[in-house]
């Protein structure tokens, strides 16, 4: 992190419409940069460098620039707005570490996951610690805060577990898998924009707003990782494509080829021995990236988006609204949805 670049300014689609509102976010993540390199510091070296080394790695930093977007609906100058994204984003990426250490990742960000550059003790306790600092970093904005946060770690479990409870089970209902990355991704997501109104002391009615958008573009998000975890490529997603399938996470594509009466039947026997591998798995990416699996997925993102679109009817006009409608549009443009 020693060059405490902003990664997400290398991300076609992210920045705001708005040139000057995008330079102010730039800035603000900025100094979430400096603030997260600090709050990794400890005072044995093994730690700090554990604990430093997937933000090192970069990536878009979406749920601090989230926080730091949603505060445009109140004061956008708070300092305390700095402090709040950077506990969302340790929270987040100590979620990563533990996710790494049970999907047996070997990669993150295009680097070795921590897990495979150490062990799973040293990326459980380096998670560990990072959840401890974000809850350091919490308790000085408040009780109301803390236990924002502290709750929103308890459903990211709850949605953690369900995942793992779920894993390579071909019965799987849409309603389940939905309910499931509403708990893991969207929750913090939605934590992120009501955390930014909150700081920015925004109107109330616009915070919970803000909440809801988030919501519904966690939801969007990770419908739209789904699908690109299905056409994108190696270059692309930093990991090589089809790693649901290879840990036997059944995303919405892979539940809609399921059902299709042409092919449900040969993915069923290809995934009934569990997570498949070589020619199974390139097999299975082919009857999964079928015209009819995603675009049934593609639809599923496109009603996200246009909830979302509805939701932020109820915001005040201005740059960060309109931010938030593109960032909305982006995320159905990348895998190829409409909205």
């Amino acid at each position: 992190m020693g060059d405490g670049k902003v990664t997400r300014g290398g991300t076609q689609g992210l920045e705001a419409p708005d040139p000057i509102l995008e330079e102010r976010i730039k800035a603000g993540l900025g100094q979430v940069e400096s603030a997260l390199e600090r709050a990794v510091r400890a005072d044995y070296e093994l730690l700090g460098e554990a604990a430093s080394y997937i933000l090192a790695a970069g990536g878009k930093r979406f749920r601090p620039m989230l926080v730091l977007l949603s505060g445009h609906f109140g004061d956008p100058t708070d300092p305390r707005l700095i402090q709040g994204a950077v506990a969302i984003e340790l929270t987040h990426v100590a979620t990563l570490y533990h996710d790494d250490v049970m999907d047996e990742a070997q990669f993150r960000h295009g680097v070795p996951s921590v897990n495979a550059k150490w062990d799973n003790s040293v990326a459980i306790l380096s998670g560990d610690f990072l959840f401890a600092k974000a809850s350091e970093l919490s308790a000085d904005l408040g009780a109301g805060v803390t236990r924002l946060l502290a709750r929103t770690i308890a459903t990211v479990c709850d949605g953690q577990i369900r995942d793992v409870a779920l894993a390579g089970r071909l019965a799987q209902t849409e309603a389940g898998y939905m309910e499931t990355i509403r708990r893991k991704t969207a929750a913090l997501i939605a934590t992120s924009c009501r955390l930014g109104g909150m700081l920015s002391e925004a109107r109330s009615d616009h915070v919970d707003l803000l909440e809801q958008f988030g919501e519904v573009i966690g939801m969007g998000f990770q419908l739209s990782d789904d699908i690109m975890d299905v056409i994108a490529t190696e270059d692309v997603l930093g990991k090589p494509p089809g790693q649901d399938l290879r840990q036997g996470v059944h995303t919405l594509p892979i539940l809609y080829a399921l059902q299709d009466r042409g092919r449900g039947d040969e993915l069923a026997e290809l995934l009934a021995d569990g997570p498949p591998e070589g020619d199974r798995l390139r097999r299975a990416l082919e009857l999964v990236a079928s015209d009819g699996s995603l675009s049934r997925a593609r639809e599923a993102v496109t009603n996200e988006v246009r909830r979302a679109r509805k939701l932020a009817e109820g915001l005040p006009s201005g740059s960060p609204k309109d931010a938030l409608l593109h960032l909305a549009e982006y995320l159905a443009s990348r895998c190829g949805a409409g909205f």
